[in-house]
């Protein structure tokens, strides 16, 4: 087990990066601000991961974080652009069969750090209103750890260090300031693509299949 210490300083790099990314994201485009609205803010919650396992017909989700930060291009518009950077920890959990001895729960955690790129549709006012968002996301494999019973092992050199998912989700904003909002949403992602390069154990592919539920704080830096 890895001490809190331990994870901290794992996180603490990752999330910089979230952060980084989304700074960047606004940053990229020259003279922006003097064109269309943009806000950026920090954005976390839970990701329930579940995964569609070749030779697993059952899976169970593995709970997970999701952190980082997000921008956004129109935030004063009815439509917007958003591309985020966060830590997401994905998985799943599976019984696997060993005669005779019965079943043996299995699990496989993969972590990524995940750069959506959304469409983002707003409905109501601009003080409260509700939003709907869509598009394709890439995912950067940094750990990929399984466990078959009590015996563990990292496999991230059997797994794919570049991912394609969708992502689709619903959410509601809210003005808590004068140029600050809360938001909060929930997205369903699908991977197209196989997170794994070769087959590990008796497993030929996996793709993820996940949930995860988001609030955030979006700042208006230019309307």
């Amino acid at each position: 087990m890895l001490s809190n210490r331990k994870i901290n300083s794992r996180l603490t790099p990752i999330l910089s990066c979230c952060l980084s990314i989304s700074v960047a994201a606004m940053m990229a485009i020259p003279d922006a601000a003097h064109a269309v609205s943009i806000g950026i803010g920090p954005i976390g919650g839970m990701n329930f991961g579940d995964a569609v396992v070749k030779n697993h017909d059952k899976t169970d989700m593995r709970n997970g974080l999701a952190l980082g930060g997000r921008a956004e291009l129109g935030v004063t518009s009815p439509y917007s652009l958003m591309i985020e950077g966060v830590y997401v920890q994905k998985g799943a959990r599976f019984d696997v069969s060993a005669a005779p001895f019965g079943s043996i729960r299995a699990t496989g955690d993969l972590d990524y750090l995940e750069i959506p790129l959304l469409l983002k549709a707003k409905f109501g006012a601009i003080g409260a209103h509700a939003y709907a968002f869509a598009g394709p996301s890439l995912g950067i494999n940094l750990n990929a750890k399984g466990e078959f019973g009590s015996l563990s092992d990292t496999f991230k050199d059997d797994a794919e260090t570049v991912v394609f998912s969708g992502d689709i989700g619903i959410g509601a904003g809210f003005r808590i300031a004068q140029y600050v909002f809360l938001t909060s949403d929930v997205r369903y992602q699908y991977a197209f693509t196989d997170a794994l390069k070769k087959s590990v154990g008796d497993i030929d592919s996996w793709k993820s299949r996940d949930i995860r539920a988001m609030v955030g704080l979006l700042i208006h830096i230019a309307e």
